[in-house]
């Protein structure tokens, strides 16, 4: 039966997507809380666009013959492949980098330690997991993101009908900012749908797959983003806007910030397994070696700083990455033949 395939594809995807910066509303408050109630708009336009990005994705894994990686960005972007694939694998590392410093900080929250054995224990647990390959991207995703989506959607009803602020008008234009956070976003689920390409089954899986994907984001997105946006002004400079906005600290909040954790987990662990099969293919090295020469540089790049690395660098790489986003459609386009769901 197909469903469960569909189901696994669509949790792996949302799983992906909703890490540190999504789960703690830190990604739609840059890009989309800021624009008041168009906010709403340009975020389902991102969530369209990261539907259809998903289903060109899968489609074309489904129908290519490419055995790896480095072979698959070769066939879509030709001798100018290799770069991209460099341009790819720098902001996976980028997004694992991030999602190590938000580990490490939300385990010294909750257990009150010390930061530097935080980021320690996180990594040596996101080790663990990430040397089981192919099936830690699965079987986490399949455990946790459906925690997550619940989640966010109460934590999402909770704030906007018990804990609400005047909203703050902000009247920047909004056009692109759906574009730039698909782009870095969608760039960074190639290499993870492409490692789980053995349960792209069938065009069904394809397109039912990729839509409930779309419908995951967009509800828990939907859910976080409104009292975001209610209670911008008081939010617009934190870190960890959704957990700043949550005034009991004895039951919810700390139920909250789990949540996060297991957001910031998947993430890592999907960008950690892809990032090791990219390199292992390249570098003819042992897989654990790449892990932890992963973790240790990741570790070292995490110090940029949580916010600095969404405000700033995140939207340069989705600036730069329009371009794949825009041959991804193309040959999503040029290759759908026509065949029976």
């Amino acid at each position: 039966m197909s469903y469960k395939y569909i189901i696994k594809i669509a949790l792996v995807y949302t799983g992906t997507i909703l890490g540190a910066g999504f789960a703690t509303g830190k990604e739609l408050v840059t890009f989309f809380a800021r624009f008041n109630k168009m906010g709403i708009v340009s975020f389902a336009i991102s969530c369209f666009l990261l539907t259809l990005t998903c289903i060109s994705i899968l489609d074309i894994i489904h129908k290519s013959e490419a055995r790896t990686y480095s072979d698959f960005i070769k066939m879509l972007f030709g001798d100018f492949g290799k770069y991209i694939e460099i341009f790819n694998l720098c902001l996976l590392f980028i997004l694992f980098s991030t999602m190590l410093a938000g580990g490490g900080n939300t385990i010294a929250s909750i257990f009150n330690i010390n930061e530097i054995v935080a980021n320690i224990i996180f990594c040596v647990i996101t080790f663990i997991t990430i040397i089981y390959g192919k099936r830690a991207i699965i079987n986490v995703n399949i455990i946790i993101s459906p925690i997550l989506i619940i989640g966010g959607i109460i934590i999402g009803i909770y704030l906007y009908f018990f804990q609400t602020q005047p909203v703050f008008n902000n009247s920047i234009k909004f056009s692109i900012s759906p574009f730039i956070y698909t782009s870095y976003n969608a760039i960074t689920t190639i290499s993870v749908l492409f490692t789980i390409k053995d349960i792209i089954i069938n065009k069904r899986v394809v397109y039912f797959g990729g839509i409930l994907s779309g419908i995951f984001i967009f509800v828990i997105g939907l859910c976080i983003l409104l009292p975001l946006i209610k209670n911008y002004e008081f939010i617009y400079y934190s870190s960890l806007p959704i957990l700043d906005l949550i005034y009991d600290k004895y039951l919810i909040k700390p139920i909250y910030t789990f949540i996060v954790l297991g957001a910031i987990f998947t993430t890592a662990v999907s960008n950690g397994v892809s990032l090791e099969n990219s390199l292992k293919s390249r570098l003819k090295l042992d897989s654990k070696l790449i892990t932890i020469f992963i973790l240790l540089f990741g570790i070292i790049f995490s110090f940029i700083g949580f916010s600095n690395i969404i405000d700033i660098i995140y939207p340069i790489f989705g600036f730069i990455g329009l371009f794949e986003i825009l041959v991804i459609f193309i040959g999503f386009v040029l290759t759908n033949n026509s065949y029976d769901l």
